[in-house]
């Protein structure tokens, strides 16, 4: 490690005096309490050392044999430590230098060279800590004598690595209260904050201005700076460990490895461990257990045999009883039963401990700590790992899901059905290759492109279905927040623990903003107050209170099993949801049978917040048959009719509805031909040329249409919407509407509707008609319908 020398901003005039701590002592002393008797005692015994009480202290004679014990009152009034001197990482120096005049032992034995100088980890960024302690000067001369307070950083965290390979991380604190700013001569005036402010960010001090206008040489610095380092290994591994979680895409399997050993052994302050981390991932009931996905485990991987089912199921059998964090002696017990735990003996493992890893209750892996020594492990271990598992989960949790994509890959690549409609096309496609193939020839994929198709397409959406799903998660956490609130008020009227206000301060904070507007980073602050906070209190509460039992037991009652938090308006919107989707979707997929008995066609649909398909008919879409204009019109009828009648079955399914959800019903008209393509590379079709792309954009924009000259969306429940340009399409589907209108289907006001023009869209008009309420209308109607409009 090198040494803090490097760091810019050294002051000339430091001297070390203890001018303003006997101030102190005095300010103490002259009152009639009974506890300042100690401050007396001190004036009158740090008299007897004069050298103690000069301008400018030699910080040699600090430990000389006659000023030994002078020393020794300082140090006791400063660190009261009783008996704590072992753990107490403090230190002094001299005004803003960094080697101490003093230091406790845990100080000397962290920090400190063999020289007494203070030494600095490998990667400690010395630009930063130069700023970061002119910014502390300027802060108290500006304070000082001008009156101005600068915004200070807080203090750097840094690194250490231990003999034993062990990183520990330390905050530390510069203490000034002592030092007195003595100017050598008179100072320039400022006149306001212009002086040494940035123009363009007001109140953000530009410090090569202030070293400018005030240079260090004007000053003289008096006293001392108390060091104290804190602690911080616990929160600052974890914290590492959720940032290499957030950026897993970005960093290696092995660096991403080495970042979880460095943590376990951080947060259990334990050098020679072996640490691994076992993938098992659930797929359709089988636990995968490969090489690869055991490459970075140390004891699994030993015990895994490849291409074996023996060792598999043994391994299985052996997992089984890992349903919670255990240790070596556990399995022991179980050893007769177990024919593994011989052989993990036989690895000459002394102690273990094995840590199960679940995602949403699913064993997603084993994070595996080993050590060759007795004595390394203890029962608290367990708790403090508890920190480290939910990160390790998620990230283990992602993999599975990396790994279900790549299945999903494979299914799409070479098992996707193509729609039987176009499957000839592929197929003569496919035996023009093979044929090029066995020529000797290298034959490329031809274009797979239908031309002049007329596209169809609507969309069944969810009335404001990302605001309704934001008010479920906002009226959950209200629940569970006044949940807690409760248990928190009670236990503060039955037992005095002050601690407790400030749970609910936090809840009350958190109830404020979310009644603002809720984001997604508030979520997630929320669910984790809830996990890390209030409900670890609650535990502790309800084991050492027999009173609370009961309200922390309904508290806990009242959570969703696998999310672990209060979830019922959340689950009641979510089966809503999938109610109308389902309901939706299985009338499309009943319809689509029965209309492609008019004229195949293509037919795709997807599930968002809602159900919306695409239609293409034409000519080259088919290879033995005729199309004619007459299907067309027959399709858009059915459009029509088919969104009145998933407008009916909604209206029946809403009594089943856990949250009042409403539908919004939408067609886009468009009666120019386009050509389509099957793009290879995303394995769906899309359209073709740059004048068809135009429908497409429509598409993305029209569901979310304002009316002309107002605010309100086109698309309303109860009322179905019509987007078109061009007036052919607005007087076929207004004779649609009319014949509709006839059989009392629709309702008579017709609503015909400029659209404020959006991004890459202009020009567009729309119809909206309101759908005549339930009637007895059947599919049978339906049917007989399509059929009339066929006829005609």
């Amino acid at each position: 490690m090198d040494s803090l020398d490097k760091i810019k901003g050294n002051i000339n005039s430091s001297f070390l005096d203890f001018k303003l701590l006997l101030e102190r002592w005095e300010a103490l002393a002259d009152n009639i309490h009974p506890s300042t008797c100690l401050y007396h005692d001190y004036l009158n015994r740090i008299r007897n050392f004069p050298q103690l009480l000069e301008a400018d202290i030699n910080p040699e004679v600090l430990t000389t044999d006659e000023n030994r014990l002078g020393f020794g009152l300082i140090l006791s009034s400063l660190f009261p430590l009783s008996g704590q001197e072992d753990k107490k990482i403090l230190a002094i120096s001299k005004p803003f230098e960094y080697n101490p005049i003093y230091a406790t032992p845990a100080f000397k034995a962290q920090f400190l060279d063999e020289n007494g100088g203070m030494k600095a980890p490998d990667d400690l960024d010395y630009e930063r800590i130069s700023f970061d302690k002119m910014v502390h000067i300027y802060g108290m001369i500006l304070n000082q004598f001008y009156g101005i307070k600068m915004n200070q950083f807080p203090p750097m965290i840094f690194k250490f690595r231990g003999n034993d390979g062990v990183n520990r991380h330390y905050q530390i604190e510069l203490n000034s209260q002592f030092v007195r700013i003595v100017a050598k001569a008179p100072l320039p005036k400022l006149e306001d904050h212009s002086d040494f402010c940035t123009k363009a960010e007001p109140y953000q001090f530009e410090l090569e201005r202030i070293k400018e206008l005030l240079p260090l040489d004007l000053f003289e610095f008096h006293g001392f700076i108390i060091m104290e380092a804190n602690d911080l290994t616990v929160s600052q591994s974890v914290a590492t460990l959720n940032e290499a979680v957030l950026k897993q895409d970005q960093v290696s399997a092995e660096e991403f490895m080495w970042i979880v050993e460095d943590s376990v052994k951080s947060l259990l302050n334990r050098g020679g461990l072996k640490v691994g981390l076992a993938v098992l991932q659930n797929i359709s009931g089988r636990i995968i257990m490969s090489e690869s996905r055991l490459a970075y485990s140390y004891l699994i991987r030993q015990l895994f045999t490849p291409g074996s089912d023996e060792p598999y199921h043994a391994i299985m059998e052996f997992l089984s009883n890992v349903k919670k964090p255990i240790f070596l002696k556990d399995l022991q017990k179980a050893g007769d039963e177990l024919p593994l735990v011989n052989r993990v003996l036989d690895m000459g493992l002394q102690e273990i401990i094995l840590y199960p890893l679940r995602h949403n209750g699913n064993l997603v892996g084993v994070l595996e700590i080993c050590s060759f020594e007795k004595g390394k492990f203890d029962p608290l271990m367990l708790h403090t790992l508890d920190q480290l598992a939910p990160s390790l989960s998620l990230a283990l949790n992602r993999q599975a899901e990396n790994l279900d994509y790549k299945i999903k890959a494979i299914i799409r690549k070479n098992f996707t059905a193509i729609h039987p409609v176009v499957e000839w096309k592929f197929d003569e496609i496919a035996l023009d290759y093979v044929l090029e193939e066995e020529e000797g020839k290298s034959p490329e994929i031809k274009p797979i492109l239908f031309k002049d198709v007329y596209p169809l397409y609507a969309a069944v959406d969810v009335k404001n279905s990302s605001i309704e799903r934001n008010r479920a998660i906002h009226d959950d956490f209200v629940i569970q927040l006044d949940r807690g609130k409760a248990i928190l008020e009670l236990a503060g009227k039955l037992h005095y623990l002050p601690l407790l206000d400030s749970l609910i301060d936090q809840i009350d904070e958190y109830k404020r903003r979310i009644n603002l507007i809720l984001l997604s980073e508030e979520e997630v602050r929320i669910t984790e107050f809830f996990h890390r906070e209030l409900e670890p209190t609650f535990l502790h509460l309800s084991e050492t209170y027999d009173d609370l039992k009961g309200e922390v037991k309904a508290y806990f009652d009242g959570l969703d099993p696998q999310l672990e938090i209060v979830n019922q308006h959340r689950r009641a919107f979510e089966k809503s949801l999938q109610l109308i989707n389902h309901t939706v979707g299985a009338f499309m997929d009943e319809q689509e049978m029965k209309i492609q008995q008019i004229f195949p066609h293509y037919f795709e649909k997807f599930k968002t917040d809602g159900i919306e398909y695409n239609i293409y008919i034409g000519q080259s879409l088919v290879k033995n048959q005729k199309f004619d204009k007459i299907y067309l019109k027959n399709l858009r009828l059915w459009q029509l009719q088919s969104l009145i009648e998933v407008f009916h079955l909604i209206e029946k399914k809403k009594p089943e509805l856990e949250s009042p959800l409403e539908i919004t019903q939408l067609i886009l008209a468009h009666s120019t031909p386009i050509s389509i393509s099957f793009r290879l590379d995303e394995r769906k079709f899309d359209v073709e040329g740059a004048y068809n792309i135009r429908y497409e954009i429509m598409k993305k924009r029209i569901d979310k249409a304002l009316v002309s000259g107002t605010q309100e969306r086109l698309v309303q429940p109860g009322k179905i919407a019509i987007v078109y340009s061009q007036k052919r399409e607005a007087k076929e589907y207004l004779d649609f509407i009319n014949y509709l209108q006839n059989k009392g289907q629709l309702e008579d006001q017709i609503e015909e509707l400029e659209l404020e023009e959006m991004q890459g869209v202009h020009g567009l008009r729309a119809i909206r008609v309101s759908v005549t309420p339930k009637s007895n209308t059947t599919e049978d109607d339906l049917s007989k319908l399509i059929s009339e409009g066929k006829e005609g």
